[in-house]
């Protein structure tokens, strides 16, 4: 404003203005570095999350558990039976509570996973946030879980909160997620290649030369803001004695079957608790309280079942444990991780899987050294074997496992036989289960996903986003003589028929009608020809999905489907045909090539 005037913004100013931010939403929807700085923000984020979470639970543990300075709870030699049963019990109290939020709300919590396969990557903040307190709440108390589910679900939707606001594309925006979650194991492991392995195994669900670079800067990125915020490493040094001999390399191949085996019987064990739960009728408010009540008393004759079972794995794999105490604490930690996850903790079996491998290989090299086969020194290198195994048993992301051992331990000794273990072990459960804990939570909600290959689109495609509109429809009572000016041979090969109220009825020849008007009276109406209708049952609604509209096809034997508006109305709407269906099917696979190929 001068000399109390106002003055207007000049026209080119304003198209200035509108043209950089034109240029600036394009800048950063396409340009590959913007992917690649937002994921190196992702990652930071994430190790950042997952440190800070780590670092609360442990205070946690070192408060609730009266645990001496430097001490970690699944560590301790012995905890109180009351302190025990008392603490973990009133853990299920504050976890039973947020049931009571969670049953009001409308919709299922969508984890990463799930939503890279079928909501391209879109997560809710809120939902992650209240799944972390929760995995938080559980892991605080001691549950005999890891605190891995928590910060990977927060880690995934903060990448696909950046993703959406930079206004990415849908592969973009399931990358950024990925991003998060390898972020999130690279801090919290200080494991870089393992994170960037689990974000490609697990969430992303495919590894090309476009995505290296953002999910790889974001497992970097994790480490680094993990190591200047905590300022320490998750190490074990192991001692090393020729661990390269064929002998190793059967006793490998066994063990990894066995942690299979192992693997699955857990998993089963979570569902049956389940539904032993379910059927018993208690409210899902009150199941953790009778979950942590079971916990604390078991771990209070064996203590290193509480928590997720880090420092007992590190505890285990450089001192060693007698075969007895190794058994005991296997079935113990089977059975407490399976009742805490079964009476409704969150969590997860990251790092429980990584104990219990530890555990199982432990054992395995025990019987071992007791035969001649195993030299003493060894034993922890086949507990490490035996934490990578059970781990890609469980959590289904082999490579990320093998590097993850290779990563905490610092020593290429162990590649061969980690990498046999984690072979049998996948192996095994693939063809005894089928699924890893992940996919199974999955299976048993009715969702056929494998992993986090994007196959939302075809779900969220439907018949009438795919139909063709040019369905001519008239009704039985039109008479034969308009419906020859209307529709002459040659106009359309195929007219659909309504009865009054305008529902579907089948579809009528146009060349057959007219090759027959000879015999028909002239004063017919097309009622004459209702015996006569084609695909009188090859209907289906407009909001049939495209994965089943393409079996519909061969399940009916046709090659036309005509698209209703409803399975009462049955407005006929359009058609499609069994060949565009295909057609469409493999334009959209190419498309998703190209975004994946980064072309």
């Amino acid at each position: 404003m001068i000399f109390g005037r106002k003055l207007k913004p000049r026209r080119w100013n304003i198209a200035a203005v509108r043209l950089y931010r034109s240029s600036m939403r394009k800048v950063l929807r396409d340009n590959p570095f913007v992917l690649v700085l937002a994921a190196a923000c992702v990652g930071a984020a994430s190790g950042t999350i997952a440190s800070l979470m780590i670092l609360v639970a442990e205070t946690a543990h070192s408060v609730l558990f009266r645990l001496a300075p430097g001490e970690r709870l699944s560590s301790v030699i012995a905890v109180p039976f009351p302190l025990a049963v008392f603490t973990v019990a009133l853990g299920g109290v504050l976890v039973g509570l947020t049931y009571i939020h969670q049953s009001r709300l409308r919709h299922v919590i969508v984890d990463p996973i799930e939503a890279n396969a079928l909501y391209g990557g879109r997560m809710s903040m809120r939902d992650s946030a209240f799944v972390a307190l929760q995995s938080l709440l559980s892991s605080g108390f001691g549950l005999s879980l890891g605190i891995e589910g928590g910060f990977t679900q927060a880690a995934g939707a903060v990448g696909s909160k950046v993703g959406q606001l930079l206004n990415r594309r849908r592969h973009d925006v399931r990358m950024l997620v990925g991003a998060g979650a390898a972020g999130g194991i690279a801090g919290a492991f200080a494991a870089p290649f393992a994170g960037a392995a689990y974000g490609f195994e697990l969430i992303v669900g495919s590894y090309t030369v476009a995505t290296l670079s953002p999910v790889v800067a974001a497992a970097v990125a994790g480490q680094l803001a993990a190591r200047l915020l905590v300022g320490h490493s998750y190490h074990i040094t192991l001692a090393s004695n020729g661990y390269g001999s064929d002998g190793y390399a059967i006793l490998a191949l066994v063990l990894g079957v066995a942690c299979g085996l192992l693997s699955v019987g857990l998993m089963r064990g979570v569902t049956w608790i389940e539904r032993l739960f379910r059927q018993s009728g208690v409210g899902d408010v009150f199941r953790p309280i009778i979950g942590g009540l079971l916990v604390g008393v078991i771990a209070s004759f064996v203590p290193h079942l509480l928590g997720s079972g880090h420092d007992a794995m590190a505890l285990l794999l450089r001192n060693g444990w007698p075969l007895p105490m190794l058994a005991i604490v296997l079935v113990g930690k089977i059975v407490a991780s399976a009742l805490s996850l079964g009476a409704g903790f969150r969590g997860g079996l990251f790092s429980t899987s990584l104990f219990l491998g530890a555990t199982t290989g432990a054992i395995a090299g025990t019987i071992g050294v007791s035969a001649g086969y195993v030299a003493s020194p060894d034993v922890a290198m086949i507990s490490l074997v035996g934490m990578a195994s059970f781990g890609a048993a469980v959590v289904g992301a082999p490579m990320a496992m093998a590097l993850l051992a290779i990563e905490v331990s610092g020593d290429l000794m162990v590649v061969e036989p980690v990498l046999l273990g984690v072979l049998a072990a996948t192996l095994t459960v693939r063809q005894v289960f089928g699924y890893s804990f992940a996919t199974w939570r999955f299976h048993l909600r009715g969702e056929a996903i494998l992993g986090g290959e994007d196959v939302g689109w075809v779900r969220q495609t439907t018949a009438s986003d795919l139909m063709r509109r040019d369905l001519n429809a008239v009704t039985f009572s039109t008479k034969l003589a308009d419906f020859r000016t209307r529709f002459p041979v040659g106009s359309t090969k195929f007219v659909a028929v309504t009865d009054e109220r305008g529902a579907y009825e089948g579809l009528l020849d146009v060349a057959g009608l007219h090759s027959e008007l000879l015999d028909v009276p002239p004063d017919a109406t097309l009622e004459y020809w209702k015996a006569s209708l084609e695909h009188r049952n090859d209907w289906v609604v407009a909001s049939t999905r495209f994965d089943k509209l393409v079996h519909l096809f061969e399940q009916r034997e046709t090659e036309r489907l005509i698209i209703v508006d409803g399975e009462v109305s049955k407005h006929a709407l359009g058609y499609i045909t069994e060949a565009f269906a295909l057609r469409r099917y493999r334009q959209e696979l190419e498309a998703r090539q190209r975004e994946i190929f980064g072309n």
